[in-house]
């Protein structure tokens, strides 16, 4: 997963990331989830549930391009309006394979991923980690891929004290990046 993440980084770097590739590049050799850098969009929630975007024509090559992001949890809706895309070892949803949708926009990154530690669906600020912190993981959230559309539904734990509360995802990925 860790090289997974370095190419992801280097795609940050080669279109512009800014101070998100760099944060992304040391936690790549740090090993931790590297955050990404989204355009100026909103990512407020909301009290209505919402629908995974229409993926439109055909994706473009090599991970670029924009795809959607909704997370709902309990009565709250994210919506997110790209998606970085990337696998290695086989292409997401087959046997064996690794990958990682992630993506960052207005302080909040939402990342759903399949890696050697299982299936994980997290929700965090990344300004402020105490403020809001939400992570669905191991047994307790089924992620399924179907081509370039995720989805996954489980149980949310609350990383700053609150209850846990139910969830869904659905994601479209423009296209995917082959990090292997």
């Amino acid at each position: 997963m860790r090289k997974l993440i370095v190419m992801v980084s280097f795609m940050l770097a080669a279109c512009g990331g800014g101070a998100a590739s760099e944060a992304a590049t040391e936690a790549a050799a740090e090993g931790e989830t590297a955050p990404t850098e989204a355009p100026a969009a909103t990512a407020a929630p909301t009290t209505a549930s919402g629908e995974a975007g229409d993926a439109g024509t055909a994706p473009p090559a090599n991970g670029s391009g924009t795809g959607h992001i909704t997370l709902t949890i309990g009565d709250e809706t994210w919506e997110f309006d790209g998606a970085l895309c990337a696998y290695q070892n086989a292409p997401a949803g087959e046997a064996g394979s690794e990958w990682n949708v992630s993506f960052l926009q207005n302080d909040l990154q939402v990342s759903v991923n399949h890696d050697s530690f299982g299936p994980s669906v997290e929700l965090t600020n990344v300004v402020d980690f105490g403020t809001l912190r939400w992570a669905a993981q191991g047994d307790a959230v089924e992620i399924t891929v179907n081509g370039n559309d995720i989805s996954a539904q489980g149980t949310f734990t609350d990383e700053t004290g609150g209850p846990d509360r139910e969830g869904t995802l659905a994601g479209t990925c423009a296209s995917w990046l082959d990090a292997s």
